[in-house]
């Protein structure tokens, strides 16, 4: 189950000195973010009016017994929680008594034990500001109760007597509660970034949903000990869902892990290049930039956002370094010298059984020109994997606006013309055209508060330094 953690709900954080356009940004961050809450406010509202509410007569102590014990377990459940890689989105494994007191009572009481958590632990436990309680309180609410609603509505039973499964009220029950969780925090995540909404679902919902579906499992349990033993069956089931929490977490260590060694290799090679430091970062930047306006699927991001932080890895080899620290022209011999890089830095990345296939592909030919003159391979259009082709843009925007040994930096502006002048031959025409009307690009180079000055830069008639320099 999916939290939303982001920037607050209700206000966006700004640089000291937010430009204008930054500031519009902002506010219109916060109105959609605004709508949204109100949005799922308004659901959680009317699934809770939308039939009548049943409280059973003459409230035997059975029944508050049982609802205090679930709200206590799902608040418990809810405090463990561990951070997704990804957007300050958090999970936990509170969903599991969500999913199990739809069996166990009915409307609106799963929606209220789902309301109570969510306000508890965001509230009392974490601190959160008023936004966020709002929000996580809601969907939370909105996932349970359409899930509830699904699951009568195909026969689902209800009792705290009789333990009664069927196999589709109860897989529609998860699937509903699912839909509803992460695609509600997909919405904030995406409303309050430059992430889209495909992204967003791709990565909070596609990427969990086996563990999801699998620890659901673990609901079907739940009702079954709680009808036969009561609270012994809860204790019961601690040990489990501790060790289900316990899988969500190793998961995403390990992927923090990855990114941590990745990093490691970056700022090794970088070491060896006082002009250069942070360029494979802001490469990787860049080229996620171009990459997300490409719309592509979370998982081709992820592989191009490590190419390009990799893609100069290779640097790293010895023969390299004198290279590297040379302020003048280098000779025809150390030219070739320093085209083997990108050999060298597919051979290193492809010890790593994770980064083998795309990846390595990806730095084997982010060189390669779109008219076929690069190397290693002399490939041509669309035979150039499109990673490599963004990583070839990205490259040359940041070699082009970070000063170097050999010049000053140029404007965005600048750099938009020499990739104009170079498209079809070096780069991907299609891809400059996207960077020309980038507004991501913008913001990370913060053009806004850049101003062009004509005549810091020259242009030769042959390829320029700059060109010279990207060549290698």
């Amino acid at each position: 189950m999916s939290q939303y953690r982001g920037p607050s709900l209700f206000f966006s954080r700004t640089r000291a000195v937010p430009t204008k356009s930054e500031a519009m940004r902002h506010r219109l961050h916060a109105v959609k973010i605004y709508a949204l809450v109100v949005v799922v406010s308004v659901a959680a509202a009317s699934l809770l009016v939308f039939r009548g509410w049943e409280v059973p007569a003459p409230y035997p102590s059975k029944f508050w017994n049982a609802l205090a014990a679930f709200a206590i377990l799902g608040i418990v459940c809810d405090s463990f929680s561990s951070r997704l890689p990804f957007a300050k989105v958090s999970t936990s494994v509170g969903f599991i008594p969500f999913i199990a007191s739809v069996a166990l009572f009915s409307h609106p009481w799963p929606m209220l034990v789902a309301g109570a958590t969510g306000f508890v632990v965001e509230s009392l436990v974490r601190h959160k500001p008023a936004g966020k309680v709002w929000f996580n309180t809601a969907q939370y609410m909105v996932a349970t109760g359409l899930g509830a609603l699904v699951y009568l509505s195909l026969g689902g039973v209800v009792s705290l007597d009789v333990f009664h499964f069927a196999l589709l009220p109860f897989a529609a029950l998860v699937f509903t509660f699912f839909v509803g969780n992460h695609g509600s925090v997909a919405f904030a995540v995406s409303i309050s970034s430059d992430v889209s909404l495909g992204e967003a679902w791709d990565r909070i919902g596609k990427d969990a949903i086996a563990t999801d579906v699998v620890s659901s499992s673990l609901a079907i349990l739940l009702v079954f000990l709680y009808v036969k033993l009561q609270l012994l069956g809860i204790a019961i089931l601690i040990l489990p869902l501790f060790l289900v929490r316990q899988l969500y977490q190793m998961n995403e260590q390990l992927q923090e892990e990855l990114e941590e060694k990745l990093e490691l290799m970056v700022k090794a090679m970088e070491a060896r290049d006082p002009y250069t430091s942070g360029h494979s970062r802001r490469v990787s930047e860049y080229a996620l930039a171009i990459a997300r306006e490409l719309r592509l699927p979370a998982r081709d991001l992820d592989g191009i956002k490590r190419a390009a932080l990799l893609h100069d890895v290779g640097k790293i080899y010895e023969e390299f370094a004198p290279l590297l620290r040379k302020e003048g022209k280098l000779t025809a011999e150390e030219m070739m010298t320093m085209r083997t890089h990108v050999t060298r830095s597919a051979q290193l990345v492809a010890t790593a059984t994770r980064l083998r296939g795309d990846v390595e592909a990806m730095i084997r030919h982010h060189h390669e020109n779109f008219d076929g003159t690069g190397y290693p391979e002399g490939l041509s259009g669309d035979q150039i994997p499109v990673g490599a082709r963004i990583i070839m843009v990205a490259d040359t925007i940041d070699a082009m606006t970070s000063d170097r040994p050999y010049r000053k930096a140029m404007s965005l502006a600048r750099a938009v013309e020499e990739l104009e002048k170079y498209a079809g031959r070096q780069f991907d025409p299609d891809l400059v055209k996207l960077v020309a009307r980038s507004a991501s690009i913008r913001r990370l180079l913060g053009l806004e508060r850049r101003v062009s000055e004509p005549g810091t830069e020259t242009s030769a008639a042959t390829r320029p330094a700059w060109a010279q320099r990207i060549a290698h």
